[in-house]
């Protein structure tokens, strides 16, 4: 018994040496005075997806990624109008007109879009902007115009209030992975 207790008594005493040696050593080791920033690093889980998967939406994204510049344009066209019009009767008369226009000039090239390609572009267009195209609807045409687009997206299975988060969804984490290597 008194072996057992005498080796405790010695690795116990070790330990603490050890365990003070190192604290002081690191306290006076350290310099304070120059300090190192370190980039910001995000840990992220991998999110499994096949090549198949891959292919398939790397051909969605290309297809639908160059409308993103065009709606940026006709925002910022709208924006910068909107602001010279005064009265709210002349803002809806410019709006409607400039959607004829835009309605004219995209109908077809829309129109040929695939269920899948506009959801795509929904959540692109979320990610730019960080608003849904649903809140883009409200903005310029309203709640009620907003309502019913939304309705007859969802019988199409889309969705403009969807939101973008590659964190969270396989499919925007797909999305997200093209841009970065693909596009950009």
């Amino acid at each position: 018994m008194d072996f057992y207790f005498i080796q405790y008594n010695k690795l116990f005493l070790i330990n603490t040496l050890m365990l003070i040696f190192f604290n002081f050593s690191s306290l006076y080791s350290q310099d304070f005075d120059n300090s190192i920033i370190l980039n910001e690093v995000e840990l992220s889980d991998k999110i499994q997806y096949s090549s198949k998967e891959y292919f398939y939406y790397k051909r969605k994204v290309k297809k639908v990624f160059h409308y993103l510049d065009t709606i940026n344009n006709i925002i910022f066209n709208i924006d910068s109008q909107l602001l010279t019009k005064s009265k709210k009767k002349h803002k809806k008369k410019f709006i409607r007109n400039y959607k004829k226009v835009l309605m004219d000039k995209f109908l077809i090239e829309i129109k040929s879009l695939t269920r899948k390609e506009g959801v795509i572009l929904s959540k692109l267009v979320y990610r730019e902007f960080g608003i849904s195209v649903f809140d883009i609807i409200e903005k310029y045409k309203g709640k009620w115009s907003a309502f019913w687009w939304q309705n007859l997206a969802l019988l199409y299975d889309g969705d403009i209030k969807s939101k973008y988060d590659p964190k969270k969804n396989k499919e925007d984490f797909i999305i997200e992975k093209i841009i970065n290597k693909e596009i950009n």
